[in-house]
């Protein structure tokens, strides 16, 4: 089969429209999206003319047109970000440093998209010393366990025991059931399903999320049991709610009701934020501060990532550290090793696992984790002690048969 000339198409598509396209992730889409607004629609709002679809298309058209024109609106662009970096900190205006280039991530997607060619590197160079002061920081684990503590109901304990334990990001909570994935441990082998007589005998050691399914940034993050077991508490009253068992495609949370709608990102970063105002943990900003010390939902990825890294692991220390970046998708540490260091499925559990009793929020559950932790290493001691004894008495028998021949061999030449 081959394509005819008259098989070509010139496919013209609205540059926004492009834009789109090339996001796959909802919670990014519209993340862009309203950093894309501001800075056409407020910022080029005395350059660029009409709606905010109307000055994307301007500015596609015009950028590819005339790719002078365009290096200046972004240079103009980063010089205008520039100062606001140079501003005392409580001012409103204040840009940080380490923001900065979320205005040009936007921008490069609509650019890239619609193939127009930008000498990025010469913008790049614009760009201000990132500061390496950190005004925030993750939760503690008593904070966390304060904030169990102040759950209203199974929802909210769930999504603040899953966001402790996997350190997924804040989008990565557009969820479905089928997304979900316990994992078992049956005969020293990891295993996803159980028979009917294993289900009421057999415990999951942790689970799995299939975070940004069908997209480019598609990863799988785990869970501790606790977060598994409240998500299953979650589970039976979303079924008490809609009056029916949830199918593989509906949402893992949903709106309240009868009526199944998903639970948005957004609102389920309202609901931790409540949940932290009813702690007492989310007080009213002082006068000049723009920020609360703990991100509310970037706690959470922080706090898993301060216990992940902390870890010991069996595995060498470079091995180890692209495992645990891998669990917080992240690239690597260097853009090569997602492709070069593809780590099994059952590596990243045994790695999760190391770091369950340290993500196990409950003191109570905590202890029950950290007893299975020790009865399991006692039992592979005493594995390995048989094992030592089976060889030792091997070799015993071996030996006596070598005894038996060689005293065989001199009678014989006796």
């Amino acid at each position: 089969m081959k394509v005819r000339k008259e098989d070509l198409q010139i496919i013209r598509e609205d540059p926004i429209e492009l834009f789109y396209q090339g996001i796959k992730s909802s919670a990014t889409r519209d993340k862009y999206t309203r950093t894309l607004r501001r800075t056409l629609c407020d910022i080029f709002e005395d350059v660029l003319e009409g709606t905010f679809e109307n000055r994307a298309a301007i500015l596609a058209k015009k950028g590819k047109s005339d790719p002078e024109w365009l290096m200046s609106m972004l240079l103009s662009l980063s010089k205008k970000l520039k100062e606001r970096t140079n501003l005392n900190p409580q001012s409103k205006d204040y840009l940080n440093p380490q923001s900065f280039d979320n205005y040009f991530k936007p921008l490069k997607k609509l650019l890239d998209m619609n193939d127009i060619p930008v000498v990025w590197s010469r913008i790049y160079a614009t760009y201000p010393e990132s500061s390496n002061k950190n005004s925030t920081r993750g939760y503690t684990l008593a904070e966390i366990q304060k904030l169990v503590s102040f759950a209203s109901g199974p929802i909210d304990k769930a999504i603040i025991l899953i966001a402790a334990s996997s350190g997924i990001r804040e989008g990565g909570f557009n969820l479905t059931w089928e997304d979900v994935t316990p994992v078992y441990v049956i005969d020293n082998k990891y295993v996803f399903e159980l028979t009917e007589t294993q289900e009421n005998t057999v415990d999951p050691i942790c689970a799995i999320l299939k975070v940004y399914k069908g997209s480019n940034e598609e990863y799988p993050a785990f869970i501790t049991p606790e977060a598994y077991r409240a998500l299953m508490d979650y589970r039976t009253s979303w079924t008490q709610d809609t009056r029916k068992e949830p199918k593989p495609d509906d949402p893992l949370f949903k709106q309240e009701g009868w009526i199944v709608k998903r639970l948005n990102p957004e609102a389920i970063k309202q609901r931790v934020d409540q949940v932290a105002k009813r702690a007492g943990m989310r007080i009213p900003l002082a006068k000049g501060k723009k920020r609360h010390d703990v991100p509310i939902m970037n706690g959470f990825r922080r706090f898993f990532n301060k216990v992940n890294k902390e870890t010991l692991s069996k595995d060498s220390p470079l091995a180890a550290l692209i495992k645990k970046e891998y669990m917080m998708a992240h690239t690597g540490l260097v853009k090569l090793d997602k492709n070069y260091f593809q780590s099994h499925l059952h590596e990243l559990i045994e790695e999760y696992l190391n770091a369950v009793p340290t993500l196990t929020i409950s003191d109570e559950e905590r202890v029950k984790v950290e007893n299975r932790k020790l009865r399991k290493e006692r039992s592979e001691l005493e594995n390995k002690d048989q094992r030592i004894a089976q060889l030792e008495s091997q070799m015993d028998i071996i030996l006596h048969k070598l005894d038996l021949v060689s005293t065989t061999s001199k009678s014989d030449a006796d």
